[in-house]
């Protein structure tokens, strides 16, 4: 069975019915970014009765799916997908129905674990921070970097039981990562954002006082100000 057009799309629903098994599917026929834009989807159902169903919890809708897979053995077929947790269907044989097209709006998705800043400098803003905090490789010792690129930033009293940190990509613009950093850390880091241009997180950019409002509240603006 070919589920390749799934890829990237989402699996929204699981249901039951006696021995009956169906999965509510989305593929993209238009796919949008920007928050606020209009996607197409077009959903289908995935049935197979009977069927075996194993599944740790329901899927997540908004879960983007990794590329689903099947195979066949002693004449029974299994589908596979991460919603983000596996979910795995096995029966003797599936039916793919299309239920139609859907329009759906694009939601702001700010990245909770990256963010960009514009007309920054990854040195300039690293003073700003507490002075326990210290640039370092991949696993070394606290330093001064000439260029910050590929450097980490960490609490220097984590340097013995950790090997990076916030990860620095410093270009224009500066790219911040979290990797191992505590949430005090990183929350330090992102609130450097308020010191720039403009930030972009996901499929958002932030101007710097919404940026600061959305990491220490959680309120999105308008998705007008969200957009490029």
């Amino acid at each position: 069975m070919n589920l390749e057009r799934f890829a990237d799309g989402h699996l929204t629903d699981v249901t039951t019915d006696g021995s009956r098994v169906s999965l509510r599917l989305e593929a993209y026929v238009e796919y949008r970014l920007v928050p606020g834009e209009i996607s197409v989807v077009e959903v289908f159902e995935l049935s197979a009765d009977p069927a075996e169903l194993e599944a740790a919890e329901p899927p997540s809708a908004d879960h983007a799916l990794e590329e689903p897979w099947s195979w066949e053995h002693d004449g029974l077929v299994t589908v596979e997908f991460f919603a983000p947790l596996r979910i795995r269907v096995t029966g003797a044989a599936f039916e793919l129905k299309s239920l139609g097209v859907e329009p759906r709006p694009v939601p702001p998705r700010p990245d909770p674990r990256r963010c960009t800043f514009e007309s920054a400098d990854a040195l300039d803003l690293a003073t700003l921070l507490d002075p326990g905090v210290v640039w370092r490789t991949y696993g070394g010792e606290p330093g001064t970097p000439a260029d910050p690129g590929g450097w980490f930033l960490q609490r220097r009293d984590r340097l013995a039981n950790s090997l990076t940190g916030v990860f620095c990509r410093a270009t224009d613009p500066v790219v911040f990562e979290r990797h191992d950093a505590d949430d005090e850390l990183w929350r330090a880091v992102q609130l450097l954002g308020r010191d720039t241009r403009r930030v972009s997180s996901g499929n958002c950019v932030f101007e710097p006082a919404d940026w600061v409002t959305w990491v220490t509240t959680g309120a999105l603006p308008p998705v007008e100000r969200l957009r490029p």
